[in-house]
């Protein structure tokens, strides 16, 4: 009888043993979590303050961070060519009041209720067919190539800057 008393005790004791210690783990865990969540909160205000300056025009910054305002720049134009691309790949076209991406059907843009202006459609298949006429000394895959880049630069132009 000794014997089941004894490991009795002993299991309760590791089973005490290890509440404590997946407590322990637990309350570590949490405030890592928040550690990190500080962090995060630190860096997007960081971020904030740094898109401030960026838009802020201030030309002192701008030589004194010179290559980040490079950097930036050029992701941005990278961005535009790429929203370019999705938008000739799905469909879509910009609002040419709040950029926001609509479908090419829609009356009305869903995010500032705008009427879409069609004779800017219109006016970027003209892009479209003009670039697509001075690629005639191309051939196969490259004229495809310029074809579909045409179209997407014909759009892109047409929903940004008209």
């Amino acid at each position: 009888m000794a014997f089941f008393n004894d490991l009795t005790r002993g299991i309760k004791v590791t089973g005490q043993t290890v509440a404590q210690k997946t407590k322990e783990i637990g309350e570590t865990v949490q405030i890592k979590s928040q550690i990190n969540t500080e962090k995060e909160t630190i860096t997007r205000l960081y971020a904030a303050i740094g898109k401030q300056i960026f838009e802020s025009g201030n030309e002192e910054a701008e030589k004194k961070f010179f290559t980040e305002y490079a950097s930036i720049k050029k992701a941005m134009d990278k961005i535009a060519q790429l929203e370019a691309s999705l938008t000739g790949m799905d469909g879509c076209i910009f609002c040419s009041e709040c950029g926001a991406r609509i479908d090419k059907n829609s009356k009305f843009c869903m995010k500032c209720g705008s009427a879409v202006d069609v004779s800017k459609i219109k006016l970027g298949a003209a892009v479209a067919e003009a670039m697509r006429g001075s690629e005639e000394d191309t051939t196969g895959a490259e004229f495809a190539g310029q074809s579909a880049a045409a179209d997407t630069m014909a759009d892109y132009v047409t929903n940004r800057y008209v």
